[in-house]
């Protein structure tokens, strides 16, 4: 112990020695304090980490380890009357949103993004209320590239309506959106016959 004997080395008096070892003593009282406060908060948090991992495996039995994509929104959020036309081809907003677990779909933007890859359902509706001629033409899109169409730019009645739906592929990041050609037309009101919708089937 060559630091104690140099530490007691004051006046040759055993005081100084005392008082070195009542203040390494004390010290160390303090260290073990810590260490036992911070052995206590690790027990703590042990527990909590394990009732964490049972919450996760409760959550993974309800959706049986899958990730959950679903989306559906009509076109008007309120009121009624025409969307567009447009000089160019543009996305139409479905903001009225009726469901949107996993946040893929902007209504903002009135595009789906995916968030997970994998094989999804897409389906749309179109309605007109046009006189004298109906004049609308909506397509399902993919990052800009277009998958299905429903059109009607023809006919003796004032109003038509008509759908479509697909099965693709996405990466995650792809896009999917309705757009509305050039210098066309839809409408609606709070009957929501514009629909936009899609859902996960399965993940790749």
């Amino acid at each position: 112990m060559k630091t104690m004997t140099k530490v007691c080395q004051c006046s040759g008096s055993t005081s100084c020695c005392d008082i070195s070892l009542t203040s390494i003593s004390q010290t160390l009282g303090a260290v073990g304090e810590k260490v036992a406060n911070m052995a206590e908060k690790i027990t703590l948090l042990e527990a909590k980490l394990q009732e964490t991992g049972k919450e996760v495996l409760e959550l993974r039995s309800l959706t049986g380890g899958r990730p959950q994509v679903a989306f559906s929104a009509a076109l008007l959020a309120s009121g009624s009357g025409d969307t567009g036309p447009f000089t160019s081809a543009t996305p139409l907003k479905y903001k009225r949103v009726f469901s949107n677990t996993g946040s893929s779909y902007n209504p903002s933007t009135g595009i789906f993004t995916a968030m997970v890859k994998g094989t999804y359902f897409f389906r749309f509706s179109m309605f007109n209320n046009l006189n004298p001629t109906p004049n609308s033409v909506v397509s399902l899109m993919k990052n800009g590239e277009r998958l299905t169409s429903v059109w009607d730019v023809s006919g003796s009645d004032a109003n038509d309506m008509g759908s479509n739906a697909v099965v693709i592929h996405l990466e995650v990041g792809d896009n999917v959106y309705v757009e509305l050609a050039a210098n066309r037309v839809v409408y609606d009101d709070a009957m929501n016959y514009n629909t936009f919708s899609g859902f996960l089937l399965f993940t790749m």
